[in-house]
């Protein structure tokens, strides 16, 4: 039984992003994850959107923190699929995303911010220092 999950991981790119994906899925039990994807420029919106679906099908998190800082090659169309899933899976109550330095545009982040307008949170931090 596993109930909480963080790597920080360094050289994944959007190729080898399909495994841990697929790794993510079989943590049905997770309710916590901590990932960092940290100064990652081989990750792009692709990888991204991989990453949120399988986070999607995580039926018990409640918590994630998902660090994109200075992962450049992610643009509004990764952020507004984090903003989708987070926005839909409706177990999640306390989220933390960082989206500095990243290739999104200040209405991208304005529209993950919106997310918390749907519903509600026990915590939504939307971070993004330029």
């Amino acid at each position: 039984y596993l109930d909480s999950y963080h790597e920080v991981y360094y050289s994944i790119t959007d190729r080898t992003m399909k495994s841990m994906c697929t790794m993510l899925r079989s943590l049905l039990t997770v309710s916590h994850l901590d990932l960092s994807l940290y100064g990652n420029d081989e990750i792009t919106d692709v990888g991204v959107i991989d990453l949120m679906d399988a986070i999607q099908s995580l039926q018990h998190l409640s918590r994630l923190n998902l660090n994109l800082y200075c992962c450049r090659k992610v643009t509004d169309v990764g952020g507004e699929k984090v903003g989708d899933i987070v926005r839909a899976r409706t177990s999640l109550i306390d989220v933390e995303v960082d989206v500095t330095e990243t290739g999104i545009s200040s209405g991208g982040v304005a529209n993950l911010e919106s997310v918390r307008n749907t519903r509600s949170f026990h915590q939504l931090q939307i971070i993004s220092r330029w």
